[in-house]
Formats: C-alpha cells, sequence, structure tokens
C-alpha cells in the first residue's frame, strides 16, 4: 500500500501490493509526451490561482510550547484590509486581531499563539481576512528549532472534498502526531472524515473508537474549526462537507527518514477539483534531500523521470508513492489522473541548517506569470526554485532584474511535454518578492528557507488556473 525507493544509477523493478512499476535507464535524451490542459485567461484582471479577495486563516498545532504566529500579506497596488474573527472568541483574544487597515504594499500581522488549535475541539479559532483588491497570503508559525508555512487559499477557490497529506509519526524520542483540521465558512456546515491510517491504530473522539475506514461525522459553523491528531499517518484520509470549508493537515513536528531533528509540517490543502497531472519537482538547496509524495485522488498510471531513470507506476486510489531524489537532482511526475505531489524537504546529513519542511508542489497547469510574495526574515538563507520553459528563462525577474549568475545554486534543464524546461534556485533576501516574465510567460515558484534546525517551506500557488 505504501512504498518509497531513491533513485540511484542502476536499473531496478519494484512490485507492492498497491503499486507496481518497472524501470529503464540509458544514456540517451529521452522525452515524455504529455497532454497539458491550454490557459484561458479572460481579462487583465481575472483573479488567478492563490490569490484573492477573501480567505480563512488557521494555525494547526505545534510540538513547541509556544511559537511566534504570522499572517504575511501582500499586494499587487495596495488594498484596505479587514480582518475578523468570531464573535465568540475571548474579548481580549479579538482585541488582538480584529481591525480595519490600508496596506500600500505588504503588512505583517502577528497573532496570539492562544490560537493555536487543540485537538478534539469545536473552537472559534479561525481568522477571516476580506480585502478591497486581489492579495497573496502566507502563514508562518516559528518557535524553537521547529517552524512551518503554507499558501492560503481564497474563499472562492475552496470546495467540498480534500485529501489529507501527513506523515508517519518519528515515536522514538517524543510523542509526534500527524493532524489534520478544518474551519467551516457557513453555519451548519456538516462535515465527514473518511480515515486512512497507515497503521490501523485506534484514534479516540468524544467517547468513540475509530479506525482506517470508518467515518467521523460532526458539523460546524461559521469560523469554527476542528482538529484531529493520531500517532499515525493519516494519508489519504476524505474529507467531504455539505459546504465549503478550508482543511489542513501535516504533523505537529516531525523528524523524517531519520535524519535531524524535528519540524512543523503545515499545508492547506487544494480542493480535489483543483489538483494537476503533471508536475517538476525541484531539490532542496543547503545539502537536502528531498522526498517526493505522489498522492492519487483516483487510481492512476503514473510515469516519474529523474535523470535518465524512468519509473512506471499504478497506484489505487488515495493510496500514495514516494521518491526520494538528491540535492542534485529534479524530478519530472506525470499521471492519468489528478495527483496530489508534496515535496518533504530533509535534514542536511552534513550540517545543521534545516529540518524537514513540506511544500504542495505546483503543476504545471497551476503555473502564474506574476507573483509578489514576502520571504520571511531571520533565516540564514532562503530560497526561490524556478521552473519555466528554457525558451523563455531569460524573461524572468526578480525585483525587476534579471538573475545574475553569481546567484544561482542550482539549474537543470528537464525535458517534459515535448518542450525542455529550465529549473533554476536562487538565493534571495527576506522582505518582499516580486516574481514576473516581461512577455507573461507562465512558471512554477517554490520558496524554502534554513536556519539552525528549522527549515520552512511554501509555493507560489497549488491550484489550477
Amino acid at each position: 500500500m505504501y512504498s518509497t525507493t531513491e533513485i540511484h544509477t542502476t536499473p531496478k523493478t519494484y512490485s507492492g501490493e498497491n503499486v507496481t512499476k518497472e524501470t529503464t535507464t540509458d544514456s540517451t535524451t529521452r522525452t515524455t509526451e504529455i497532454q497539458t490542459t491550454p490557459f484561458i485567461i479572460h481579462g487583465p484582471n481575472v483573479t488567478l490561482g492563490s490569490r484573492g479577495t477573501e480567505f480563512i486563516v488557521v494555525f494547526m498545532k505545534n510540538f513547541v510550547s509556544s511559537t511566534r504566529k504570522k499572517v504575511f500579506i501582500t499586494s499587487k497596488n495596495g488594498v484596505q484590509m479587514n480582518v475578523s474573527t468570531s464573535p465568540h472568541l475571548d474579548p481580549t483574544l479579538k482585541s488582538q486581531i480584529d481591525q480595519t487597515i490600508d496596506i500600500p504594499s505588504n503588512k505583517e500581522l502577528i497573532v496570539p499563539s492562544a490560537l493555536e488549535l487543540d485537538s478534539f475541539k469545536e473552537e472559534v479559532k479561525s481568522i477571516f481576512i476580506e480585502t478591497s483588491a486581489d492579495v497573496f497570503i502566507i502563514s508562518h508559525a516559528d518557535g524553537s528549532s521547529t517552524v512551518g508555512s503554507t499558501t492560503h487559499i481564497p474563499l472562492h477557490k475552496l470546495s467540498n472534498t480534500y485529501v489529507v497529506i501527513s506523515t508517519e509519526p518519528d515515536l522514538s524520542s517524543f510523542s509526534f502526531k500527524s493532524q489534520l483540521a478544518v474551519a467551516a465558512t457557513v453555519d451548519n456546515t456538516t462535515i465527514s472524515m473518511t480515515f486512512k491510517m497507515k497503521r490501523n491504530l485506534p484514534l479516540n473522539i468524544e467517547g468513540n473508537t475509530y479506525y482506517s475506514g470508518d467515518v467521523f461525522n460532526f458539523s460546524l459553523n461559521r469560523y469554527e474549526t476542528y482538529q484531529i491528531a493520531h500517532e499515525t499517518d493519516l494519508t489519504g484520509t476524505f474529507i467531504e462537507s455539505s459546504a465549503p470549508v478550508a482543511a489542513f493537515s501535516g504533523n505537529d513536528c516531525n523528524k523524517l527518514e531519520n535524519i535531524g531533528a524535528c519540524d512543523h509540517l503545515i499545508e492547506q490543502l487544494p480542493p480535489i477539483d483543483s489538483v494537476d497531472t503533471i508536475y517538476i519537482v525541484p531539490p532542496n538547496a543547503n545539502d537536502r534531500d528531498t522526498l517526493i509524495r505522489i498522492t492519487s485522488m483516483e487510481s492512476s498510471n503514473t510515469t516519474f523521470v529523474i535523470g535518465n531513470v524512468t519509473q512506471s507506476l499504478f497506484i489505487n486510489k488515495l493510496d500514495y508513492f514516494d521518491v526520494r531524489i538528491s540535492s542534485s537532482q529534479t524530478c519530472f511526475i506525470a499521471s492519468d489522473q489528478p495527483s496530489l505531489v508534496t515535496s518533504f524537504g530533509l535534514a542536511s546529513s552534513h550540517s545543521t541548517f534545516g529540518d524537514p519542511s513540506m511544500t504542495i508542489v505546483p503543476g504545471f497547469n497551476q503555473y502564474l506569470s506574476f507573483y509578489k510574495i514576502v520571504v520571511p526574515s531571520g533565516y540564514d538563507f532562503d530560497y526561490v526554485s524556478i521552473m519555466i520553459k528554457h525558451s523563455f528563462k531569460d524573461s524572468f525577474r526578480i525585483n525587476g532584474r534579471v538573475i545574475e549568475p553569481a546567484d544561482i545554486i542550482f539549474e537543470e534543464n528537464v525535458t517534459a511535454a515535448n518542450l525542455t524546461y529550465n529549473v533554476r534556485t536562487i538565493q534571495v533576501s527576506a522582505g518582499e518578492l516580486t516574481a514576473y516574465t516581461v512577455d507573461d510567460e507562465k512558471f512554477g515558484l517554490m520558496f524554502a528557507g534554513v536556519s539552525y534546525y528549522e527549515a520552512y517551506g511554501f509555493s507560489g500557488n497549488s491550484l489550477l488556473l
């Protein structure tokens, strides 16, 4: 049901209960032909991807008891922003959050640690953000040697169905948990969770015990949240609701592949109907390998290419397959059904820079031509990875300037869909970052940062356009 492999230079063949694949390798250039969906733009002011005017922000539980919780909002031309919380929230907390302000370009909101979710409780801990024009929002929770970030999804892109992504908790030292959470957008929202567990361990909720395959039903009103935590991986758990909800998942903290220490893992989940079929996964820097998880929304035939090695496999609905790449490799992935691809950056095996990070990878049909995002401060190294058609790579700009060769720490050309894509990772400075192409060509963008036993990651967009 669950498999992991690391690519080497020798051919291999694998099989398993729910995954079968074959591997080929050669010294010639290989082209994989994949049909992609054309982009349709209906006007210059169309809201695309993760940009929007209404958002729900939630902070899942972090293993560290006290973390600095921030929300970064960026606007292309300036906006007015209204921030509100439930009328039932503690008045002392509410007075620290609710506000109406003008944002000329970007804004950092500080959120009280008390708004962190607790498990197995209906709470009123979501934050509602409204703006007068499109903005891009990320949240960032940083504690002692643990940090997690996520890109937020606007309300008009939320849906009724989601698939959870988490990792198997490392229980060798601490009681880490995988977790998931939902936040309601309207009153009387009914929600069902069909649990999928890597290990079929009992999950006790409100006096009842649930196992893999069991369904937990409950209801929430607007602003209300509910979080689940478990001692096993919940990847493949299916969330369904009567009205659109915001869904989140990850781990309170986790150590991956028995390397380094733990870090907070969190992502706001894209709806199933916004998941793509074709991806390029860039590597992480600072000698950090990457664990790539391919989770199939439906039973699918999937191919992935790393260097000269091509592998094909079948993945059952809501199952996943893991593959690992080094800091000098990319991975091209194509499936005949939507598959959610998640990049888990691992701790360095040779230094104290970085620990696990979690980033949902943007697919080809999720690329945008303009991003304006705040790179969080306080890290030794910050990076951005760019995936763009090779013929347009020289039209790319960051903060109005071309990429200098000295800025590039990784570069590789990847042949896919009858085209050559250029993948570059460059070092950037903390603060506001604007990325675009002079000819409006679309490209993928992923962010990462590392410091002593910490790493964060988030993408520029994880939604179909």
